[in-house]
């Protein structure tokens, strides 16, 4: 009998065939681990990031302000621009970049690589490895030397801005004020919040959550400027919600263009960089409210909705004062979107559901994080 040596053409075609599938089956899964372990760093850079917090406290008996620094707005040094995350620096073991920033004492938007380099760095600590994010441009595609971040600092429930008054870029004697700016979240500018305010409960009240850092100008994170906000007892969120799809961006929104896009520049204290607002649910809007023009106050200097936003599915991470780290579904309640955000100073439960009520410090809410 003559035996046969080879594979026929048919058999060859079926083996193949049973390849495809085997590969088709097991891709998604091993995309799902590898997206599961992302997700897991990244909820470990929080859970690091809220215990710097902590330990923070513990040192000087206050968690950092959003927004300090040396000098004054319209001035050297570092223009009351500088994040809480450079002042958390030494606490999650980069001591060495806290001495340059000292040192060097610049704003955090400089962009030379040889005087100013502490402003380029990309930390590990402060980025979730499920965002993208461009090499070498920002979502606008301009050059965007300065460090990317994907993580932002509880504001609260309210339309949080990052100046006083729009003339302190100009005018020497309302700069040289330095005036606080609170908000019903925990951090503000210049106003360093005790353990002791947080009354409604360290395991109720938020501290870090994601803000995922957008490649493109419709991506999510990016920012998009509503020029009806501009009178801000008459704003409702649910007008920046609408400009949100789902996925992207609607076309009849404008991205804000006239800068550095948010999660481009981690040394910046301006919420429009390192801030959260819980009022609209994450996932979704980002908007920047009223002028995009920063040289009249607008820009990063404007109020806004700073939603969190991530690149995991469902729901974004997120840090609370008792040290846990929750993962926050897109669907929590948000409550009632048609009413105008409390006032910064406001005090009294939030509108904007159990959302709202984990955002702010002591609102009298019994809101619990969902489990």
């Amino acid at each position: 009998m003559n035996r046969r040596s080879a594979f026929t053409l048919v058999e060859l075609l079926v083996v193949i065939a049973i390849i495809g599938i085997l590969v088709g089956l097991l891709l998604p899964a091993v995309q799902a681990a590898r997206e599961a372990a992302r997700r897991m760093q990244c909820s470990n850079n929080v859970k690091q990031l809220s215990l710097a917090c902590h330990n923070y406290e513990s040192t000087y008996q206050r968690f950092p302000a959003r927004q300090a620094g040396t000098g004054y707005i319209h001035t050297a040094g570092q223009r009351l621009r500088l994040s809480g995350f450079c002042l958390l620096t030494p606490f999650y073991e980069q001591t060495a970049l806290w001495n340059q920033i000292q040192t060097r004492n610049t704003n955090p938007w400089t962009n030379n690589a040889t005087t100013d380099p502490q402003w380029r760095v990309t930390l590990a600590t402060l980025n979730c490895p499920s965002d993208a994010q461009n090499a070498t441009t920002d979502a606008r595609g301009n050059n965007a030397p300065n460090g990317k971040i994907s993580y932002a600092l509880n504001c609260g429930d309210s339309y949080v801005s990052s100046v006083v008054n729009a003339s302190e870029r100009t005018t020497a004697s309302l700069s040289f004020q330095a005036r606080p700016i609170p908000n019903r979240g925990v951090f503000g500018r210049y106003d360093f919040v005790k353990i002791g305010a947080l009354t409604d409960g360290t395991s109720n009240t938020a501290l870090i959550a994601e803000r995922s850092v957008p490649t493109n100008l419709r991506d999510r994170g990016m920012a998009v400027v509503d020029a009806s906000g501009t009178d801000l007892t008459t704003y409702v969120p649910l007008s920046c919600r609408t400009f949100w799809s789902g996925s992207t961006y609607v076309a009849a929104s404008s991205p804000f263009t006239q800068d550095t896009s948010p999660g481009y520049r981690w040394g910046d204290g301006c919420a429009f960089f390192n801030g959260f607002t819980t009022i609209l649910p994450p996932n979704t809007a980002v908007c920047l409210l009223g002028d995009p023009a920063w040289q009249s106050g607008g820009g990063h200097y404007a109020p806004g909705i700073w939603t969190p936003t991530s690149q995991h599915t469902g729901g974004v991470t997120v840090g609370f004062a008792d040290g846990s780290v929750h993962f926050i579904s897109d669907n929590i309640d948000t409550g009632n979107l048609t009413v105008v955000a409390p006032a910064a100073t406001a005090g009294g439960p939030s509108p904007f559901g159990v959302w709202g009520a984990l955002g702010s410090k002591s609102g009298g809410e019994v809101s619990q994080v969902p489990q």
